[in-house]
């Protein structure tokens, strides 16, 4: 069946009063995956807010158009109900990996391992930096890598810039806080947006202006004990056995162990 692309207007009676039924039928598929949209035929703001949800879950790119892409994913039959209110959205494998337990649950962030970079070297946490200490885990992957959530949570904060034309994304999950640096600025997660172990939240970025090996993830955690931004300078910066400036808050973990588990339960793209 063709639909109709559809956007903001369509089906207000004195812009386009016959797409009411198609925007009711969008409207109705906005419900059926959890989305709290009134069927009355008119896209407004609040029908637009919700296609722009449902679009950046699906890793879609979220410009509130509903064209051939999110309508085939709006109709798809899988539309579950999560425990605890709202929606899950279950999509083709094309759009969500298919996730296995394993690992206390938790997923190494990329599906491959390209490179150790992380545990030696430049990449490796609290290597050191012009007087500073480095603050996370460089994992090497190729640009466009997509970066997987470690577990189950909420994100916080981002896409922001963060460093070299890339930007950064904070996610709580629960017992620590991740903040997956150096991805590009088009992710499919928002501030506000739940997000599931194992799910794509970002592609890798590329630096700009600075000699690398690699493009990479850049990996920061934190235990979640203190507050404020992450980025901290000054005297209240956490800082390395050396004595050296994370320029991070106090909270700052080291990924490396962690990293050393959750590479035994590798996400699918």
């Amino acid at each position: 069946m063709t639909r109709t692309t559809l956007r903001l207007t369509d089906g207000y009676p004195d812009v386009s009063p016959f797409l009411n039924g198609e925007v009711k039928a969008l409207q109705r598929e906005l419900q059926r995956w959890g989305y709290a949209v009134k069927p009355d035929g008119r896209f407004g703001p609040s029908t637009q807010s919700a296609v722009k949800s449902f679009q950046r879950k699906q890793g879609l790119r979220d410009d509130g158009i509903v064209g051939t892409k999110t309508w085939g994913l709006l109709t798809a039959k899988q539309a579950t109900q999560s425990t605890g209110g709202g929606f899950s959205t279950a999509v083709p494998p094309a759009q969500t990996p298919v996730i296995s337990t394993g690992a206390d649950g938790r997923f190494f962030p990329l599906s491959r391992i390209f490179s150790e970079s992380w545990s030696k070297g430049a990449g490796a946490f609290g290597s050191g930096r012009n007087g500073r200490a480095h603050a996370g885990c460089d994992i090497y992957a190729p640009l466009g890598t997509w970066v997987h959530a470690i577990a189950n949570g909420e994100v916080t904060l981002g896409p922001y810039y963060f460093y070299a034309n890339t930007y950064a994304i904070e996610v709580n999950h629960g017992d620590f806080v991740a903040r997956y640096g150096e991805v590009q600025k088009d992710s499919p997660v928002r501030k506000g947006d739940k997000v599931k172990a194992g799910q794509r939240i970002a592609r890798v970025g590329h630096l700009v202006g600075i000699s690398v090996k690699s493009d990479m993830l850049h990996l920061e955690l934190y235990k979640g004990t203190a507050s404020g931004a992450l980025t901290v300078k000054g005297a209240a910066s956490a800082k390395s056995p050396a004595g050296l400036p994370y320029q991070r808050r106090k909270d700052l973990m080291d990924p490396t162990p962690l990293l050393a588990q959750w590479r035994k339960n590798l996400p699918v793209d």
